[in-house]
């Protein structure tokens, strides 16, 4: 499992509403119908081929989900903490389908730098997401 974590100079309402207005209309459209959508734990929905489960979702505080396709087994969760200079987001992902048993050390320690990176960008990209939401 890889965490980091990340300041902005923005509020976690802000990130959730960038979340939430990302969710909703992926979660009507995987549905096939324009039903209001109650962002909580358990909530299911496909897109893209994979197979996605909320987790944990508590509005302003974490969203966790799990995805699944026939390849790739994920775990995600942002995890966020009001302060003074606006929010710490948490992230975490877990590459439930990489089997460390099967690998020796080196490749598990490439693959680990790699998930970091990709961790890395992923936090960045979404608070550059945020941003330009609030802009808009």
């Amino acid at each position: 499992m890889i965490t980091i974590s990340r300041q902005f100079n923005f509020k976690a309402k802000d990130f959730f509403d960038y979340l939430e207005e990302q969710l909703i209309p992926t979660i009507k459209k995987a549905r096939g119908n324009d039903m209001p959508v109650v962002l909580s734990k358990g909530t299911k929905y496909e897109m893209d081929g994979a197979k996605v489960e909320i987790t944990d979702y508590e509005r302003n505080k974490v969203y966790g989900a799990h995805f699944k396709t026939s390849r790739l087994e994920l775990q995600i969760k942002y995890v966020t903490e009001d302060n003074a200079e606006g929010v710490k987001i948490t992230f975490s992902e877990d590459m439930l389908s990489f089997d460390r048993e099967k690998h020796g050390k080196l490749q598990t320690l490439f693959y680990n730098w790699q998930l970091k990176m990709g961790a890395r960008k992923e936090l960045k990209c979404m608070g550059d997401n945020v941003y330009a939401n609030m802009a808009a």
